[in-house]
């Protein structure tokens, strides 16, 4: 997937001759053909003209926007979405009877993945508690997420000082989790709505206005790989700069680019012996789960091989 990142305030996006024109200050700083462009990244306070928007549209391209605590605030998406009537009224149908083997495969297979980030660095020579995600607390999301944050902590750098993962610490590590899901999430978001899925109705998270449920939900099952994108940075020696709470425009232009090459990376899936990105199992995982619930059959949830 190719994406174009818009970081840098008062920036303006526009089209001309059918291409996107980017400027800032009435200069133009570059040209990008449609064409080379899957999605777009805008983490700062931009212009965005609606035949820019239209461009994007028509080719498929879907726009994303991230505000200043890197949360996401908007998504533009083209107007793709397949089987969805049939797709949704039997989701609703599976919320309203509280099917929960959808939601209790997902956090199954979270789990899992976090076992097998940890055995990766084990393997790598650093002590790591992964076979207990695996036997004692396969079933207890809770205690097993203890253990997985805590195992973290140990692999990460000790000036990093990550002592756990909460979402309103201001530590490097905790933000730039809060910066990467936030692109994952909207990743999720895409295909889900393609698939043909409501994504305010999920099986985990309560329901709440507003309250992208279904996003979340799946996108536990990814995270331990976003988690192993950062690890992996913050090892090599990347950094944060960080003032007042917020990661500075440049570190979120830097580690945007580390995500998204990270989720173009290829992996291996149990029971399937072809690679593929990150992005492509997203994808691919969202039809299949679309599928199982719509014909009333099991889901098996995206479980890594390391």
């Amino acid at each position: 997937m190719k994406t174009l990142i818009i970081s840098d305030h008062g920036s303006f996006l526009t089209v001309k001759n059918k291409i996107f024109v980017l400027k800032k200050d009435k200069k133009k700083i570059a040209e990008i053909s449609p064409s080379e462009v899957d999605e777009i990244l805008i983490t700062a306070s931009i212009l965005v003209s609606t035949q820019a928007i239209r461009l994007a549209i028509s080719h498929g391209i879907d726009i994303i926007f991230l505000d200043i605590r890197d949360s996401p605030w908007g998504i533009i998406l083209p107007s793709i979405a397949t089987q969805t009537v049939k797709t949704r009224k039997r989701q609703y149908e599976a919320v309203i009877n509280n099917e929960t083997k959808y939601g209790e495969e997902i956090i199954r297979s979270k789990i899992y993945n976090q076992a097998v980030h940890l055995k990766y660095w084990a393997r790598k020579g650093i002590r790591t508690d992964y076979n207990s995600l695996l036997t004692k607390y396969y079933n207890e999301e809770p205690t097993a997420a203890r253990v997985y944050w805590g195992n973290l902590a140990l692999i990460l750098p000790k000036d990093i000082n990550f002592q756990g993962r909460d979402v309103d610490s201001i530590d490097q590590f905790n933000l730039a989790l809060n910066y990467s899901y936030a692109i994952l999430y909207n990743r999720v978001m895409k295909y889900l709505f393609i698939a043909g899925l409501d994504v305010y109705l999920g099986f985990i998270h309560k329901d709440r206005s507003g309250n992208e449920s279904l996003v979340f939900d799946f996108s536990e099952m990814f995270k331990p790989y976003v988690d192993f994108i950062l690890v992996r940075a913050f090892r090599e020696g990347f950094r944060l700069k960080v003032k007042e709470g917020l990661i500075d425009r440049d570190s979120r232009s830097e580690l945007a680019k580390i995500i998204v090459k990270g989720l173009e990376e290829k992996v291996k899936e149990e029971d399937d012996h072809n690679p593929k990105s990150v992005n492509q199992a997203i994808r691919a995982h969202a039809v299949k789960f679309a599928s199982s619930i719509r014909e009333k059959r099991d889901y098996k949830g995206f479980r890594l091989v390391m």
